[in-house]
């Protein structure tokens, strides 16, 4: 009988089996441990009862059994309370065109409640913002009225000393004016006009195109020369001074063995050049007008009022150019 053994073997083996696993199966939640353990408890019974009978089919069958109910996953017994339906998240509807219905009235009330309250601060933002852009706007106003004012006046000053340059160029009047060179008695005289010209520069266009500068230049010359001396450190200075008003010389210089300067000796030419510049100030709504050697050797600088600028302060403007005699000086003065 040694077949029947090993039978009767293999089911206590797998009887073994199964009551490990239902020993393992004893961590589950109280609320299944007593009615799975009954389970198992009579399946080992009547497998028992089945290998006495020598039924091996029937206590194999009874251990697969035993096996899958073993494995089967297990289902909790723990119980939930119903929760009615829209107390927690009511339904929400969407109609067909896919948008949202629109909030009840007392929702609308009370966003329109919210929206009003903090609107108090915005609306003064907003004002505040909206009063900033109407004084830029103002400003930028009064600004371009100001340039444009100032442009109209310089066109005519432009106009006026291109005329002037252009009536002079042919005639190359004398000019009756002598120029004392600082300390001399040896004044520059005999002189006449040469050649002149008037040009203007304007803004960027995107700032306006407003001109802002008119120059007029001109050369007055003489039939002469004078010679001047320098020693030492006044060499230097005689030169700069010269460079400065524009004047037209030559330099000869002694130097000792040392090669350090003892004399200079200057030939300066009886030549003028003359130039004038009306200057737009547009922040303080003037007009400067700067000078060099205009009625003197020198610069000068006078600020005048667009609204003096006219065709009878032009006028007198070109007969102080022509050494004229001339109320220029008294209309811009006053």
């Amino acid at each position: 009988m040694p077949a029947a053994d090993n039978a009767i073997r293999l089911c206590h083996s797998e009887l073994w089996s199964v009551r490990q696993k239902s020993i393992n199966l004893r961590i589950v939640p109280p609320d299944s441990v007593r009615s799975a353990t009954g389970e198992l408890d009579a399946d080992a019974a009547a497998l028992l009862a089945d290998i006495a009978a020598f039924d091996l089919d029937a206590a194999r069958q009874r251990v697969q059994e035993a096996d899958a109910r073993a494995s089967a996953p297990r289902v909790s017994a723990t119980l939930f309370p119903d929760v009615a339906r829209g107390q927690a998240f009511p339904d929400v509807v969407v109609p067909r065109g896919g948008k949202l219905p629109s909030p009840s009235a007392p929702a609308l009330r009370s966003v329109e409640a919210s929206g009003s309250a903090a609107g108090g601060l915005l609306d003064e933002l907003k004002d505040e913002v909206a009063e900033n852009r109407r004084r830029a706007s103002d400003a930028s106003r009064q600004g371009d009225a100001v340039r444009a004012r100032l442009d109209r006046r310089l066109r005519t000053i432009f106009d006026y000393c291109h005329d002037l340059t252009t009536q002079l160029n042919y005639l190359k009047p004398s000019i009756p004016r002598d120029y004392f060179f600082m300390d001399s008695d040896d004044a520059f005289r005999n002189l006449a006009w040469v050649e002149g010209f008037a040009d203007f520069r304007s803004q960027a266009e995107r700032d306006g195109g407003f001109i802002e500068r008119v120059a007029l230049a001109y050369t007055l010359k003489g039939p002469g020369e004078r010679t001047l001396e320098r020693a030492g450190g006044g060499v230097e200075r005689l030169r700069q001074t010269l460079f400065d008003l524009g004047l037209k010389f030559e330099c000869r210089e002694r130097r000792n063995s040392q090669r350090e300067l003892e004399l200079g000796t200057f030939t300066v030419a009886d030549q003028i050049g003359v130039q004038v510049v009306w200057r737009a100030d547009f922040d303080n709504n003037v007009v400067i007008m700067e000078s060099r050697n205009l009625e003197r050797l020198g610069y000068a600088t006078c600020t005048l009022s667009p609204d003096l600028i006219s065709s009878a302060l032009l006028d007198q403007f070109g007969r102080l150019v022509l050494g004229r005699e001339s109320r220029f000086r008294a209309l811009v003065t006053r």
